[in-house]
């Protein structure tokens, strides 16, 4: 979850503009203005069978559920270093040398998370959005595509305000599925990846990525954030070399999507070829999909009432005519308004939502229901979530599975069992 929301701005906009422009009015309720913070719909027993705390999950950005080995992926901080250094929140005190964030391996049935080591990999590593996509030559292996913030040397050196901070980059990691360690393979890096904040993977040489921003600090970043624009961007990369040793060669990077405003997070459709873009500080998913020549091209957007991250989408394994519970899975904040204010304070609370959308009956308008929230006191924000459902017939007939809700700014993930 990128973003800078600056309570009074947001608000002096929103007093002169709010009945000029109405689209302003639902904005105003995805920053959650007047919102009060939500009661928590995890059980009130923290020993209650329906709810589990995952230890060894601090500050865990993304989170992906890998079907084919019914593992969950989370890339993970380790330690308090987004108070210090996170550029997409404006953090911006560079990390000690060697600060490495991780992946963890975390088994849907036992709740346990596996630490992997790395190979070939001792650089920095600030973690924001991930991938995860078989390999196409071992059903037994995976790659794995993630955003490093890296902080610029130059700036580390010489801690000069007016100079880039960031040097942003996506690593591409190989896994064997039961391995402790993940294998680097290599870096792409680019002045055109800015901003980067997720990735959609097509293959292990083709991806996409947001940036969410087009400016990284300033006033413009200010008006960025404020105003109805939309000058982020989503790119589209190819590699000519999977095996390449400069950041910058062997790539082919062109602009797959403009117009839309802070697009953040991306997201796959079990069968399809979709490309689910998320607007986090509007609040919207744009349902696109790939041309010919890798652009993309919005066919559908949904609007939903809070501020959005990363999304997920579940895929009813026991679906029938009459009864499927497949859809989007949406995470974001109740009120994001108070993200900018609580971005380096360790002792905040910032409540979460999780959506979970679907097709109405018939194919009907989209049914939006809140299935998780919180007050921040158990999971502090949410930026990705996922559903493993359970077999009916270990619930007598119900439709349930189990959540597992992540945020950028928690201090652990926790699995929630719930109705579909």
């Amino acid at each position: 979850m990128p973003g800078l929301f600056t309570y009074a701005s947001v608000v002096a906009l929103a007093a002169l503009s709010a009945y000029v422009y109405p689209p302003v009015r639902h904005e105003l309720t995805v920053v959650g203005i007047g919102r009060a913070v939500p009661q928590s719909t995890i059980p009130s027993s923290s020993s209650s069978a329906d709810y589990v705390r995952i230890e060894d999950t601090y500050h865990c950005e993304d989170l992906h559920h890998y079907t084919p080995a019914n593992l969950l992926f989370a890339a993970c901080e380790d330690r308090p270093t987004r108070f210090g250094w996170f550029p997409p929140l404006h953090n911006i005190e560079p990390p000690v040398d060697g600060t490495q964030g991780s992946f963890h391996v975390i088994d849907p049935e036992t709740k346990k998370s596996i630490r992997l080591s790395f190979e070939n990999f001792d650089k920095t590593f600030v973690t924001h959005g991930i991938d995860v996509i078989p390999d196409p030559k071992d059903k037994k292996a995976v790659y794995v595509f993630a955003v490093n913030h890296q902080p610029n040397p130059e700036f580390t050196a010489s801690l000069r305000e007016h100079i880039q901070k960031s040097n942003s980059r996506i690593e591409i990691f190989r896994y064997k599925i039961g391995s402790p360690t993940i294998k680097h393979i290599r870096t792409v890096a680019d002045a055109r990846i800015e901003t980067p904040n997720d990735i959609f993977a097509v293959s292990p040489e083709e991806f996409y990525v947001t940036n969410d921003h087009a400016y990284r600090e300033g006033l413009m970043r200010e008006l960025e954030t404020v105003a109805p624009v939309g000058w982020s961007t989503t790119l589209h990369i190819t590699i000519t070399d999977l095996s390449a040793s400069s950041p910058s060669s062997g790539i082919i990077i062109s602009t797959a999507l403009t117009g839309i405003k802070s697009n953040n997070g991306l997201g796959h459709v079990h069968g399809s070829d979709e490309v689910t873009v998320i607007s986090a500080e509007r609040g919207i998913l744009y349902r696109t999909f790939p041309n010919t020549n890798k652009t993309l091209t919005v066919e559908e957007t949904i609007h939903m009432d809070s501020t959005l991250d990363n999304p997920s989408y579940y895929t009813d394994p026991w679906a029938t005519p009459s009864s499927n519970t497949s859809g989007y899975v949406l995470a974001g904040l109740a009120r994001g308004i108070d993200l900018a204010g609580n971005a380096n304070k360790p002792d905040a609370k910032d409540p979460p939502y999780v959506w979970l959308v679907r097709k109405g009956k018939d194919g009907g308008d989209w049914e939006k229901k809140i299935i998780f929230a919180d007050d921040g006191s158990k999971v502090r924000t949410a930026s990705a979530a996922v559903i493993v459902g359970i077999d009916p017939k270990k619930e007598g007939g119900r439709k349930r599975g189990w959540l597992f809700v992540t945020g950028f700014m928690s201090e652990n993930m926790v699995a929630v069992k719930i109705d579909l």
